[in-house]
């Protein structure tokens, strides 16, 4: 009798590893929770710079097809409500920080204005830092609004469904570094200071003497007001230009940062709204 011998094969349960560009959006995650939680944080340019990269990697998550396949087969409308929700909230807060910037800038143009028919003979710059210093209390109304509609993005729940989960994640980070932009925008926001200094700050040796370039501009306006009868000396107008010259390049760095990435939150919202409609 002939004999015969039996293998049994064994199944090898192989972990699964994640996709590359899923592994690169949790280290740009981490990158950013760090900005905004120690002391040696970049600059806010840098900040939305690295949120900005963060966006773009959203968008190659999302071409995958697995992660396609993964959201357009979700069965939780409620999470879907919440991604989409989120999103428009976060274009706009983008689109309101930036008209925030602009007003700013426009006011800016006014004083600077004034400060050349100083030189020529206008002793007074008044109505127009008068009407600056309006501007930017309208600036700070609008940004406590944009504070309230942020705070709903930055709930975030654990989910048992990874993809749902990792753009939640997305969107909080993207809420919170919004979060310090507007109060940095508003100025003279205490409690949110210690994360809009670590936020702002070029040079971790003179955190400690952080200052806020809105916060400058809004005080020596406010002083040349208080003493208007005695006019504006030719130290206080050099002090006020440099001042503005500072702020205006502050102003043109973030907008150009914040133009790149609400296309990037238009791309990746437009993406979602397709992705949800198969």
């Amino acid at each position: 009798m002939a004999s015969s011998t039996i293998y049994h094969a064994r199944s090898i349960s192989l972990p699964s590893r994640p996709h590359p560009v899923a592994e690169q959006l949790h280290e740009q995650l981490s990158r950013l929770r760090s900005s905004l939680s120690t002391s040696t944080s970049s600059s806010v340019n840098h900040g939305l710079n690295d949120l900005d990269d963060l966006y773009s990697s959203v968008d190659e998550f999302l071409q995958l097809p697995v992660n396609q396949q993964s959201l357009s087969q979700t069965q939780n409308t409620k999470w879907v409500d919440q991604i989409l929700d989120g999103s428009l909230r976060l274009l706009d807060i983008c689109s309101a920080s930036r008209d925030a910037l602009q007003l700013s800038r426009d006011r800016l143009q006014d004083v600077q204005s004034a400060l050349r028919r100083r030189c020529s003979g206008e002793l007074t710059i008044t109505s127009e830092a008068t009407e600056y210093l309006n501007t930017r209390r309208s600036v700070k109304k609008a940004v406590k609004k944009c504070l309230k509609n942020i705070k709903p993005a930055t709930e975030v729940k654990d989910e048992s469904h990874a993809t749902v989960s990792l753009l939640k994640d997305v969107q909080a980070i993207t809420a919170d570094t919004f979060q310090s932009l507007v109060s940095y925008i508003a100025g003279s926001q205490k409690s949110k200071w210690s994360v809009v200094a670590k936020l702002i700050s070029k040079n971790t040796n003179k955190e400690s003497t952080f200052s806020n370039v809105f916060d400058d501009v809004d005080a020596t306006l406010n002083s040349l007001i208080c003493h208007k009868k005695s006019g504006i000396s030719s130290s206080q107008m050099e002090e006020l230009r440099s001042q503005i010259l500072k702020l205006e390049t502050e102003i043109q760095d973030v907008d150009e940062v914040l133009e790149c990435l609400f296309k990037n939150l238009v791309k990746t919202r437009a993406t979602l709204l397709n992705i949800f409609s198969y």
